[in-house]
């Protein structure tokens, strides 16, 4: 990282470590601002030249303007570049996304010792899954554990009553 900051902008470098940081997380331009003690003119900057780079994404509620980290291959590229450790949750969606059958994954809660997901797509591959979390567990101390369902399952829930699903969406298959 030392290396980097004599070749990047410093206030860049602060801004993407956030973000790396706290993958799951959305922020709002000042909470970014306050954070990395960037000015919050230059943080507006760089957070928009971020967003079309596709390095985050951006959501409008009303109308604020929250951005979080969009993980794809550049900013998995990023990560290893920058060599941040990745958080188990991260670990875990990079392996379970492979899967041509898991749809979405939601994160139910989470705290610094556990993490409750809801894996959505047919026919999951179980025992792939409990491998990947008995790893994530014997490397990091970190439990995950997770209910399977299916895509029917997922859009009955919804209508049934409003759990807020569609807002705790971590990871979700880009249509092709």
């Amino acid at each position: 990282m030392d290396v980097l900051k004599d070749l990047f902008d410093e206030k860049i470098l602060k801004i993407i470590s956030l973000f790396i940081e706290n993958p799951s997380k959305r922020y709002f331009l000042s909470d970014v601002a306050n954070s990395t003690q960037v000015n919050i003119t230059t943080t507006f900057r760089i957070l928009n030249k971020l967003a079309e780079k596709g390095f985050l994404k951006t959501a409008v509620i009303g109308k604020v303007r929250f951005y979080q980290l969009d993980y794809n291959d550049k900013t998995k590229e990023l990560m290893k570049l920058l060599r941040k450790e990745e958080d188990p949750i991260e670990k875990f969606i990079s392996s379970v996304s492979e899967h041509p059958r898991v749809k979405k994954i939601i994160l139910e809660s989470k705290d610094s010792n556990n993490a409750k997901l809801i894996l959505v797509g047919g026919f999951l591959p179980e025992e792939k899954i409990n491998r990947i979390i008995n790893t994530i567990k014997e490397n990091s101390g970190f439990k995950i554990n997770y209910v399977g369902l299916s895509e029917e399952q997922y859009i009955k829930l919804r209508e049934f009553k409003d759990y807020g699903l569609d807002k705790k969406v971590i990871w979700e298959k880009k249509d092709q």
